[in-house]
């Protein structure tokens, strides 16, 4: 019962901190209605001189809090499902699933920062010297300069959690009653969630359209929603009889 309760418990932690992400997500992303979406470059939104800076200041707090609960709720359900999994042949999932915990909980605070960052200088140089084109062209420079960690955290991270996430679905490793709980699970995860869902969510008139800011991020905390029904079936079954090590 005490493994049980305090998996719970991590599990909780982690979906919480998925969502300050979300938030964060928000904080950096939002429009206002009838507010520009024109960016300049890859990176930089003309939007971000109308932001507040207490808005990217937020924001970088809840990615540095959230990778903290992110890791206490993703380590837990790394070991549930070590425990769970007894096949040799399906332990690679259970690997490719860490690997990739372990790159959000080493990234997404840097990510997340950059990102900011980089909103910020676009801000700052042209409030300094007022030209938009000269400080869309530095704050995109330095954003190509982070973009290769940037770019290998997102293949690390979302690519093998969700392939990860997906096969483990629909190799019954998390238990699901039927195919239709496959199909919806198979959405829960951070390329899945936010490519059908997202897109969706894109297409639709402000505000509804701004929810689509936030669904990578939901889709981390979905798949924790999933531990939750791991654990819930590994409980019925017996298997935390022994899970001593867990505490």
């Amino acid at each position: 019962m005490y493994v049980r309760d305090k998996s719970k418990r991590l599990l909780i932690i982690g979906i919480i901190g998925c969502i300050l992400y979300v938030i964060g997500d928000f904080l950096f992303a939002a429009t206002g209605k009838g507010q520009t979406t024109e960016s300049i470059g890859f990176m930089v939104r003309v939007a971000y001189l109308e932001m507040g800076t207490w808005r990217m200041v937020a924001s970088i707090l809840c990615g540095f809090v959230g990778t903290l609960l992110y890791y206490m709720g993703f380590h837990r359900m790394y070991g549930l499902l070590k425990i769970h999994v007894t096949e040799e042949n399906d332990r690679k999932w259970v690997k490719l699933f860490r690997v990739a915990y372990v790159t959000g909980t080493v990234a997404w605070t840097y990510v997340h920062a950059m990102f900011m960052n980089v909103a910020l200088i676009f801000k700052f140089v042209y409030q300094s010297c007022g030209e938009m084109q000269v400080a869309a062209d530095i704050a995109n420079r330095v954003f190509y300069a982070n973009a290769a960690p940037m770019l290998i955290a997102y293949i690390l991270c979302d690519v093998g959690l969700t392939i990860a996430m997906i096969v483990m679905v629909w190799k019954n490793i998390i238990p699901l009653n039927s195919t239709p709980a496959r199909i919806f699970a198979t959405l829960c995860n951070p390329m899945v969630l936010p490519g059908v869902i997202g897109n969706l969510l894109a297409i639709l008139p402000w505000p509804v359209n701004q929810l689509d800011h936030g669904t990578e991020s939901f889709g981390h905390a979905l798949v924790l929603i999933l531990g939750l029904i791991l654990l819930r079936e590994m409980h019925k079954a017996g298997e935390l009889k022994n899970a001593e090590g867990l505490e």
